[in-house]
């Protein structure tokens, strides 16, 4: 196989070459971890969502909601959007006084 003499502008030109798609696909890859990622960073959820996330049923989620007096941070389309935090921190408190309650009924009627 013939081999070919690059000179030694040739060699600078093809490690320009390289060094510029490896800059572009560091670019690119950082562009598709923002969009791949950026669920996971989410903070505003609307009560389908939860629901989805929670695997319960979008009643129940505005149960806890309604319950905490949890209100909607911002609107998109026709649909409210919470924030994930409260949210929680909303199904955490309802949880636990459904708890306490279920444990006084059950004392209760064990008298």
């Amino acid at each position: 196989m013939p081999t070919i003499e690059v000179t030694e502008n040739e060699k600078m030109i093809i490690y320009g070459l390289r060094a510029i798609f490896a800059e572009n696909s560091k670019k690119q890859l950082e562009k598709v971890e923002e969009l791949y990622f950026a669920k996971s960073k989410q903070t505003l959820f609307t009560k389908k969502e939860l629901a989805e996330k929670w695997g319960c049923t979008v009643v129940t989620v505005s149960t806890y909601l309604n319950a905490s007096g949890v209100e909607p941070v911002d609107k998109s389309g026709r649909k409210f959007l919470f924030d994930l935090n409260q949210a929680e921190e909303a199904k955490r408190d309802y949880t636990k006084r459904t708890l306490v309650k279920h444990k006084l009924e059950t004392r209760a009627r064990a008298m």
